[in-house]
């Protein structure tokens, strides 16, 4: 009897480290996404809190689809952190195939303050990193792919938008402080 049980002890000893070695096995067969920074567009800039909409491509390296169901994401220009965040995806990406996304993430430039005119009259790229985790579902799973990928983006593919934002923000601005001394002559 107690044969039996050290027997039926190993068994499911060798069963779970199977079963174990076999998702570590899944998540080892799928390689993590390659993602570009493509474009950056302001959504609301504050003093303290900017949000911006971050545009990337995500390529699937692998053999077979890829189903990205989330992301998280870290930002950095020139070294300096510019942006974090995650966002829910339901997105299936073909073998080989690149899809192009568009995620909310928050800011605070602050830290970026001193370097902001150095940057803003620099004509040369600018250097980005962009890492974090791509979760892909597979079989009821869901499986973390790190990534961390670099390159460089033309300053004109972001701040465009900045000033074109930062000008209709000061326009509104302007016409709200117009209106209220419309209104106090009243």
């Amino acid at each position: 009897m107690l044969q039996t049980v050290r027997l039926l002890g190993f068994v499911l000893v060798v069963c779970t480290l199977h079963g174990l070695a076999g998702c570590a096995g899944m998540a080892a067969s799928w390689k993590a996404p390659e993602v570009e920074l493509v474009g950056l567009q302001p959504k609301r800039i504050g003093v303290d809190r900017q949000s911006f909409l971050l545009h990337l491509r995500v390529k699937n390296p692998n053999d077979r689809a890829l189903p990205v169901r989330g992301l998280s994401y870290r930002v950095l220009v020139q070294g300096h952190a510019l942006a974090e965040g995650s966002s829910e995806l339901a997105r299936l990406i073909p073998p080989g195939g690149t899809e192009e996304v568009d995620v909310a993430v928050r800011s605070n430039l602050l830290d970026l303050l001193p370097e902001l005119p150095h940057l803003l009259l620099n004509k040369d790229p600018l250097d980005w990193t962009v890492s974090g985790t791509a979760f892909a579902e597979v079989n009821g799973l869901s499986i973390p792919l790190p990534y961390r990928y670099s390159g460089q983006i033309e300053l004109s593919a972001w701040t465009g938008s900045l000033l074109q934002h930062l000008r209709v923000g000061d326009s509104v601005a302007a016409s709200t402080r117009a209106s209220g001394r419309e209104s106090s002559r009243r």
